[in-house]
């Protein structure tokens, strides 16, 4: 039975990889926490009990930790989804963002390096690595070009795993996930901000009562949409080639945040109307009653315009394909919240 230290193990893609090597593996899966005075394992609720799954603690932002696990365990792989994951955000909280996702993984691989050199690493990247776009579609070639504390820390971590891949003979490797969502996004994010606000205003309609408005700031930002759940097995296969190579997952397509809310609304049987343009548009029901604005505090300082995943050597190279469409996450995350908000 070999091991696996997972991090992140409470967010979308942490819970989503122990479910998915619970069900195609044998492997002992240590998931990581940090050690919070409330806890939040809502995703990892229905992993209780289960003989191959334990929660150990490490704190990503505390070198001795992170040393004291790999030298305890000495895991046969290490896949990091841990990060301050919230672009937003990053501006708001720029240290805390480069302390974890960036300084977090130098003090992993040093830890591997010299505790557990046959561990096989993967550390999550990001399409925000790509920034301010020179071609579209991106590919695992495409320059550096970030545009947030945020896609500037996932580059620093992209150098920090190549140095110790080479200069060390580790496998080691940084996937490009573009954007992927599902039902256990986070609320702050824009996707379940709006499957789970949309379905809210669904609820208070049809109950009678007075509806909540959702507020977002670019709607005509483009991105590149997949379900979470179907970049597990990417992930997976990655760690498990004959050498290290990065991969770049997507769809190949770019939708709107435009398109993501009126097929929200669409899949939520909400007729509706628009008034005004830019900073002034409001959704209003067809009975007058507004339940949607944009708001410019939602805008970014610098905003990425045309993230577009090129997943055609993943396709040749592992085989991977994902199996939901755009269309079908819509109306897979309208309706999960839906129905956890009718309960």
């Amino acid at each position: 039975m070999k091991k696996i230290i997972i991090t992140g193990v409470t967010g979308q893609d942490g819970s989503h990889m122990v479910d998915y090597l619970l069900k195609n593996t044998d492997h002992k899966i240590h998931g990581s926490v940090r050690r919070l005075s409330v806890k939040n394992h809502e995703n990892i609720l229905h992993l209780e009990g289960n003989p191959r799954f334990e929660l150990i603690n490490m704190d990503l932002n505390d070198a001795h930790s992170i040393r004291d696990v790999i030298l305890d365990i000495k895991p046969d792989y290490f896949i990091n989804f841990a990060a301050q994951s919230f672009v937003a955000g990053s501006w708001d909280y720029p240290i805390q963002t480069w302390d974890t996702d960036a300084d977090a993984v130098l003090h992993i691989m040093e830890s591997i390096r010299r505790f557990a050199p046959e561990c096989r690493f993967y550390n999550a990247g990001s399409s925000e690595e790509f920034g301010d776009v020179v071609c579209v579609p991106q590919d695992e070639n495409h320059p550096l070009r970030p545009q947030s504390p945020y896609g500037a820390a996932k580059c620093a971590a992209r150098h920090i795993v190549r140095v110790y891949r080479e200069s060390y003979n580790l496998y080691a490797v940084q996937g490009w996930l573009f954007n992927h969502e599902g039902t256990r996004r986070g609320l702050d994010f824009v996707t379940r901000k709006i499957s789970h606000s949309i379905a809210k205003i669904k609820i208070a309609l049809e109950d009678g009562k007075d509806i909540p408005i959702l507020q977002l700031g670019n709607l005509d930002a483009k991105r590149d949409w997949s379900d979470a759940e179907d970049f597990m097995s990417g992930v997976w296969i990655m760690l498990n080639q004959d050498k290290p190579k990065n991969y770049v997952l997507g769809s190949g397509e770019m939708h709107t945040v435009r398109e993501f809310l009126t097929k929200t609304l669409e899949f939520a049987e909400i007729d509706f109307y628009s008034e005004g343009q830019d900073d002034n548009e409001k959704f209003y029901t067809k009975k007058g009653k507004l339940f949607f604005e944009v708001s410019p505090k939602y805008y970014r300082p610098a905003e990425v315009h045309k993230l577009c995943g090129d997943c055609s050597l993943a396709e040749k190279e592992l085989g991977w394909v994902r199996k939901v469409d755009f269309f079908g996450l819509v109306s897979k995350m309208y309706h999960n919240d839906y129905s956890l908000l009718s309960k």
